[in-house]
């Protein structure tokens, strides 16, 4: 098992190099593996029961067969063993992780983040993601609702693959709450489909039960007998008003009572389901396109006793859908489960163990796999060393980046950012010279080779470009943020605590709307400070709004500059002053008491973030960034 402490070592040369991305950030290409402590596995006991014994021993084998096919990157693996009356099988999970002193060991090892993780696991007996109906169990059969093939993430699934991946083509699977594969003798789930006529009949004979534990819950609850037979009276009143319900939809459905039962309820109850007009079979035109809608089935009774012995009668290899977007931690573990875990082994092992006996378990596509993890080492390795810039027209800026170091549809060089969702690329532009950085919605970026603090007086300038041409009101738009405090070691930005952040907002206008009052560019200037001094003057933030028409779906270029110089902030926009922090007003329209920084505040953070209404259809750039300092 790889430990984490190799990663430390190499984070710590690292950071004596003065590396372009923090230990943090590295974290996401970095091979971490599984945790070595048991604190998740610790509630399997041993036992002389050849049962209990046996099946300890798959869930060791399912431990085993998954570190050999799923090593974690970006985060760091779990095991939980369980072992329950009717089911058993391994919960895993991977966890953030962070170079932070609480998230350590004592030896400097990674530890799990507090509820920072995704579940995965390999289940014996169990149907994932499938709602029990309740108040149908107990009596030997187990009923129970299973969304259909596409419900849940309808939208944010419609470009997964049906059946997950041709590594499991041949097995049974399901994408709903979450993607499963069943692996079961001969291809077949035990599962009996219900019909409406059974779902019917079922629930009027659960009335007596229920009907039972109402007057058990009376009797704790009540001494004196008149109360008693009150509350005994109104709720025979009201298993009696679920039986007539039940009766008129047995004469509604009497010529339908052999069709599947589908229900309206994904968790049906008594009182959900036969209590006023209600009917439990209707489904909408928008829920049947939506796939929201649920199958009832059920495992009968003989079944279960047999998932009472060690012999599985049914696995299911359940996790989420993820792709590139969500990040590498993710990413791999989904990639691993789809296309390395060995199905046809684990299959065999249990339901044709002839084919596998004598040999060991390797994983599926072992040379990718290997292929794939040595790619984030050689990442990682390669991130150690930042290269500085010597090409640049402006040799005596205190900092300057045109992002000619990156590859086009690579990652900045010697900027911090999170390679999640709609990341930071640097890109060209038609008709625009250089390369850019196509700013990723909700990731802020931040140079990572700035020097600390910056200069009091200085002035800060970059050129932005949005995507022309677009009907809607608003076009691209980004945000810089100067803070007085330092960005945390993943660099990202502080807000608490005492300090002084600087933001100046930029978006794009259509000018379609020039002449009324739902023009929406704008650059909004605003101050914030929690300092002591100021709170006296202030207590919330102060900012001033320019209308925007140098940016719009026409005039897609712009050049921004801010400059703080004697503590007083002035915006720039193709070198036209357009806001001072004198002009700066409450959110009320009141006048600020002191319009600018407090005497010796300096600047030690800088970020950009991506704040564009329509980021998937919008992207906004920024390139030839440069900090000068003033007299």
């Amino acid at each position: 098992m790889k430990k984490a402490v190799l990663t430390l070592l190499v984070i710590l040369f690292c950071k004596e190099s003065f590396c372009q991305l923090t230990s943090e950030q590295r974290i996401e290409d970095s091979v971490i593996g599984w945790w070595d402590n048991n604190h998740f596995d610790n509630k399997i006991k041993q036992t002389n029961d050849p049962v209990q014994k046996k099946r300890i021993e798959i869930d060791d084998k399912i431990v085993e067969w998954m570190k050999k096919s799923y090593t974690p990157v970006g985060g760091l693996g779990t095991v939980t063993r369980q072992n329950l009356n009717l089911r058993y099988g391994v919960y895993f999970m991977v966890w953030n992780v962070s170079f932070a002193k609480e998230y350590l060991d004592a030896k400097g090892h990674f530890k799990p983040i507090d509820e920072e993780n995704t579940p995965f696991g390999i289940s014996v007996n169990n149907i994932p993601a499938s709602y029990a109906v309740k108040f149908l169990n107990g009596g030997g059969d187990y009923y129970f609702t299973w969304p259909p093939d596409g419900y849940f993430d309808w939208e944010k699934n419609k470009d997964a693959d049906p059946k997950i991946h041709p590594n499991v083509y041949k097995y049974i699977t399901r994408i709903n709450e979450v993607h499963s594969v069943f692996l079961a003798p001969n291809n077949k789930l035990p599962f009996v489909e219900i019909t409406k006529g059974e779902y019917l009949n079922a629930s009027e004979a659960s009335l007596d039960k229920e009907f039972q534990n109402k007057k058990d819950e009376i009797d704790s609850k009540w001494s004196d007998t008149k109360s008693r037979e009150d509350a005994y009276a109104y709720q025979q009143k009201e298993m009696e008003r679920y039986r007539n319900a039940i009766h008129k939809w047995k004469e509604k459905y009497k010529d339908r009572l052999n069709e599947p039962a589908v229900l309206h309820n994904m968790q049906p109850t008594i009182i959900g389901d036969f209590f006023g007009d209600m009917d439990p079979f209707a489904i909408t035109e928008i829920e049947k396109s939506r796939k929201e809608y649920f199958p009832l089935y059920k495992v009968p009774a003989n079944v279960m006793e047999q998932c009472k012995t060690a012999q599985p009668q049914w696995i299911a290899v359940w996790f989420r859908y993820n792709t590139k977007e969500n990040g590498n931690q993710l990413y791999e573990m989904y990639t691993a489960i789809t296309q390395n875990l060995n199905y046809d082994y684990i299959y065999n092992y249990f339901f044709d163990p002839e084919k596998v006996k004598g040999i060991a378990y390797k994983p599926a596509n072992e040379e990718q796999l290997k292929a794939r993890l040595d790619g984030y080492r050689k990442k990682n390795a390669a991130a150690i060393n930042p290269v500085a810039n010597t090409s640049s027209p402006y040799p005596g800026a205190f900092f300057f980046d045109d992002f000619s170091l990156g590859n086009e549809g690579g990652d900045p060089a010697n900027w911090y950012f999170k390679r999640y969702g709609k990341h930071a690329v640097v890109s060209a532009i038609k008709d625009q010279p250089g390369k850019w950085l196509r700013l990723g919605y909700g990731t802020p970026v931040n140079p990572s080779l700035l020097k600390k603090p910056l200069p009091e007086n200085f002035t800060l300038e970059y050129d932005m470009v949005t995507d022309g041409g677009f009907a809607s009101r608003n076009g691209g738009a980004a945000t810089l943020s100067l803070n007085s405090r330092a960005a945390r070691e993943d660099g990202v930005e502080q807000t608490g605590g005492d300090g002084t952040t600087v933001t100046l907002e930029i978006a794009a206008g259509n000018e379609a709307d020039y002449n009324n009052n739902n023009y929406r560019g704008i650059a909004r200037l605003r101050l914030n400070s929690s300092q002591p001094a100021k709170k006296s003057n202030y207590s919330e933030d102060v900012l001033y709004e320019y209308a925007l028409r140098e940016f719009t779906d026409k005039k897609t270029k712009i050049h921004v500059a801010i400059t703080v110089k004697n503590n007083l902030i002035s915006v720039l926009i193709n070198n036209k002053t357009v806001a001072v922090s004198t002009n700066l007003k409450t959110a009320y329209g009141g006048k600020c008491s002191t319009c600018g920084l407090m005497p010796g505040t300096r600047f030690n953070a800088v970020f950009w973030n991506n704040t564009t209404n329509d980021a998937d259809n919008l992207n906004v750039y920024i390139s030839n960034v440069k900090i000068t300092k003033q007299p």
